[in-house]
């Protein structure tokens, strides 16, 4: 991490003697008197006032040891930090969890894997809000390694690794006092002179396909873009008479809102988003989750 010149220059000054820090660190005088005359050379500085009584620092010199001794502390911080980080890498798969990331499977799929894996260990990391708003990728193979939830397969390929699991139906959410809250399912007819409020074009394949059908079949129907779903929207659907194009997964998101299925031939895709990179940790996790998944143990 840093020139082991600046261990030798050390020693020198706490013992003040080549002798000495020679014997202490196991080399020859001429050689730790060699490596102070190459860090001197290199830095262009007296570093020691020499004599036959032994060495003294010069004011340069008392200078940078203060500061080199900093500077060695933090560089073995820095080698320890990135040593745990390859450790927790072989072994540990951070998951990140939002309001529309909530770990549904993932609990069936650690209780099934456990066993079998007992060195994998799990850790749960919150996503701010803002964080899923603007960028959740930022994040993804740096300070989390995946996360669980529907897959935009349009806008993000390329930019993630994604393991479907299960598909999920297309639901409409209104409000409790919503004139089709008490309907059991929905078929578009239903939603004729209604306010629908939809992801934004270009996330999803399914999702343009349902706005394509709307604005050929049904005409009346006003879609509103949002080019994010979070707490503000869904509250918007609840002081509002709006119909809220949802998944049936996310039926638990906000109390005062009706989950009805939409009688559509489009579901989504939903399973582990994870980084391209994955740390061997999460590859490990990924096989055995695939394998979870082959035997149809995953349901929501």
């Amino acid at each position: 991490m840093y020139n082991h010149q600046v261990d030798t220059f050390l020693k020198v000054a706490e013992l003040g003697s080549f002798g000495k820090a020679a014997e202490a660190l196991y080399i020859s005088v001429p050689a730790a008197i060699q490596q102070v005359n190459l860090l001197e050379e290199r830095c262009g500085l007296k570093l020691f006032v020499r004599s036959n009584h032994g060495v003294k620092l010069t004011p340069a010199g008392r200078s940078l040891a203060e500061d080199a001794r900093t500077i060695v502390r933090l560089s073995h911080e820095a080698l320890d930090k990135a040593k745990r980080l390859a450790e927790s890498a072989e072994t540990t798969v951070r998951i990140a969890t939002a309001l529309l990331f909530k770990c549904r499977l993932l609990p069936t799929i650690w209780t099934a894997i456990n066993s079998q894996f007992p060195e994998l260990k799990i850790e749960i990391l919150p996503m701010g809000e803002r964080q899923e708003r603007e960028n959740a990728f930022f994040g993804l193979g740096k300070q989390y390694d995946l996360w669980e939830g529907i897959y935009a397969d349009t806008a993000w390929t390329g930019r993630c690794h994604f393991l479907e699991l299960i598909r999920t139906p297309i639901c409409c959410a209104v409000s409790k006092g919503h004139r089709l809250a008490r309907a059991t399912r929905l078929r578009l007819d239903d939603l004729n002179g209604e306010y629908l409020v939809m992801p934004i074009e270009g996330l999803s394949y399914e999702l343009d396909a349902l706005r394509s059908e709307i604005r050929q079949k049904h005409p009346t129907l006003q879609i509103i873009d949002s080019t994010y779903y979070g707490v503000d929207t869904f509250t918007l659907c609840e002081v509002n008479p709006y119909i809220l194009i949802t998944q049936a997964v996310y039926a638990d998101i906000h109390p005062d809102l009706v989950t009805i299925p939409l009688d559509v031939p489009y579901t989504m895709p939903y399973g582990l988003i994870y980084a391209n990179e994955p740390t061997p940790a999460t590859e490990k996790f990924i096989r055995a989750t695939t394998q979870v998944a082959e035997k149809g143990m995953l349901q929501l």
